[in-house]
């Protein structure tokens, strides 16, 4: 069993510095939390993930307009018994990756507290095999006072590279509630 320590550290997002040093630190936290026993379902995606680049653009129109990418090669372990990505994984890694995009918008007393998936669809279109390099974007769509909405796309060999899957992931923001 894990000391909840372990567990509070993962659970608590960071809140200060850049968009960038905000993704960078949740990164970190995942990976430590792993590194020093945590066994959950999750407990290997921070470590196989490389972050390549984190996006924070607002304007009047996308006052919200955050961008992460990730990339990493496929395992394994996170392969079905046809050798390539299990839908369960790219559910898995959408589920947390998109979630960074709303880190990087987060600001003080706005989605800083956490926030817990309320729908997460994901769409099938052609295989990654095992060995395959793949490249990971997301984006706000939208950030209300309590929801959110982001997107994922999963491209194979490249930043540009053919989509291999899609994501809508509705957040909820979690926390002190003001209702």
């Amino acid at each position: 069993m894990v000391e909840s320590k372990h567990l509070k550290a993962r659970l608590s997002l960071p809140k200060i510095g850049s968009p960038l040093e905000r993704v960078k630190r949740w990164l970190e936290v995942s990976q430590t939390a792993a590194g020093e026993g945590y066994t959950g379902h999750d407990a290997m995606i921070p470590k196989i993930l490389s972050l390549e680049s984190v996006t924070f653009e607002p304007s009047k129109q996308h006052p919200h307009n955050a961008r992460t990418v990730f990339s990493f090669e496929v395992t394994d372990e996170l392969c079905n018994m046809t050798g390539n990505l299990h839908g369960g994984a790219v559910a898995l890694i959408f589920d947390m990756t998109t979630s960074t995009a709303l880190i990087a918008a987060s600001s003080e007393a706005f989605w800083d507290t956490g926030h817990v998936s309320r729908t997460l669809n994901c769409t099938y279109l052609r295989p990654a095999p095992v060995g395959t390099k793949v490249f990971v974007e997301n984006q706000v769509v939208h950030m209300g006072k309590r929801l959110a909405q982001t997107t994922g796309l999963m491209r194979i060999g490249s930043p540009d590279g053919k989509v291999c899957y899609t994501c809508e992931h509705g957040k909820a923001a979690v926390g002190s509630s003001s209702l």
